[in-house]
């Protein structure tokens, strides 16, 4: 397996049809359909969804509970159950069960899709870069940046290292 899909934070609580729209404003419906068609491009075992929880003292009030609906992947979009982890830190390498299956699977890419809340695309091309040296891929049709101004040091960072900024459905 050379490459992956990653799919951030298309949660319930962030893309759902009762989200907030207040705080999520965007065409979630867009950016699932898209997604959907990266999907398509993927055998199953390729695809995984990168969920943000809060747990225990660690419960936020900007990140779903974990074990709650709100935390689920989005109704509309179908993963296999064993694709899914669950974190509670921006960075998707905080989960070390991801990171045993992409040592083991020997992983040289991953195309990241999703929700950014601020920091999770970016932290996580930075490990993935930095410390694994995997080639990235920013699907910018299928990421949602809910705080561009935040990310734009670490985006314009990231765009002289192992990451490839794409404009594809």
């Amino acid at each position: 397996m050379d490459r992956v899909l990653f799919i951030i934070n298309l949660q319930e609580y962030y893309v759902g049809r009762t989200r907030d729209m207040e705080k999520f404003p965007f065409d979630a419906e867009q950016l699932i359909k898209g997604i959907k068609k990266r999907i398509a491009e993927y055998k199953p075992e390729e695809v995984f969804a990168l969920n943000i929880v809060g747990k225990g003292l660690l419960q936020k009030s900007n990140v779903p509970k974990a074990g709650s609906s709100e935390a689920d992947v989005v109704k509309d979009i179908k993963i296999d159950k064993k694709n899914i982890y669950e974190r509670t830190k921006s960075d998707v390498f905080s989960n070390n069960a991801l990171l045993d299956f992409i040592r083991a699977r020997n992983v040289k890419e991953i195309e990241f899709v999703g929700v950014d809340l601020g920091e999770d695309i970016g932290k996580s091309a930075m490990t993935a870069t930095e410390d694994y040296k995997l080639h990235v891929y920013f699907n910018e049709a299928c990421i949602k940046l809910m705080q561009p101004e935040k990310t734009k040091k670490l985006r314009e960072k990231l765009r002289k290292t192992r990451v490839t900024y794409m404009e594809e459905w």
